[in-house]
């Protein structure tokens, strides 16, 4: 077993979340920064650079900026950091890039599902989804489907066994190719729409306010 799948931690619904959006429209990433004066000054080094550690979060959604803004504060008592002209919020430290990095949070073609989520209560596994689907997912109030059109093909085979355990059904579909893109395509239909809204739903105003007209509610 891949040793990643092997952290011992407390998944949260807020947790789940929180690695769901960095999968979604998050990233982890690296910087290289000179050291300032006064750190050297109380910790004298010969290494003038220092590498910083990242995640950020991107969205035009501030409610669900507000979310994960929140949830790194319930959750790891850190206080996010906004920029706000590009629409972000971020957090640096190493330990939070290693753990999430670790349970297989990144990049759009390497992220993957770990073994604490997937096999986690009905709860995780709905908070998981709907953070996902948040970032990621399109409804279609014409073709009345929800489609999640995403680079990772294995990451997608992933939702697509949360949903079944949800008792959601849905297809998978691709190769698709745009320029030099290959996607792959989930889709979720008719009924299903309805069971997608009745355990999980979206926090997305829009695309709730969509799925709402879908099942016929508003």
């Amino acid at each position: 077993m891949n040793n990643r799948n092997n952290i011992q931690i407390k998944i949260t619904p807020a947790f789940a979340r929180l690695h769901a959006h960095i999968c979604g429209d998050g990233s982890l990433f690296i910087t290289k920064e000179r050291r300032l004066e006064s750190e050297l000054r109380r910790h004298p080094r010969n290494d003038l650079v220092k590498r910083v550690y990242h995640m950020r979060y991107s969205n035009n959604s501030k409610r669900l900026l507000e979310n994960v803004a929140k949830d790194l504060k319930t959750e790891f008592n850190k206080k996010a950091t906004w920029f706000h002209t590009k629409n972000q919020v971020g957090v640096r430290g190493k330990w939070f890039y290693d753990m999430f990095k670790s349970l297989g949070a990144g990049k759009s073609k390497e992220w993957f599902i770990p073994m604490q989520i997937s096999s986690a209560p009905k709860k995780i596994k709905t908070e998981w989804l709907k953070a996902f689907f948040d970032d990621e997912a399109h409804v279609s109030r014409i073709k009345k489907k929800i489609v999640l059109n995403i680079v990772n093909k294995e990451g997608l085979k992933q939702i697509q066994k949360l949903l079944s355990d949800l008792k959601i059904e849905s297809t998978l579909g691709g190769p698709y190719k745009y320029k030099k893109y290959e996607s792959y395509h989930l889709r979720i239909y008719r009924d299903y729409i309805k069971q997608y809204y009745g355990i999980i739903g979206f926090n997305e105003p829009n695309k709730q306010k969509t799925l709402l007209e879908l099942v016929g509610l508003i």
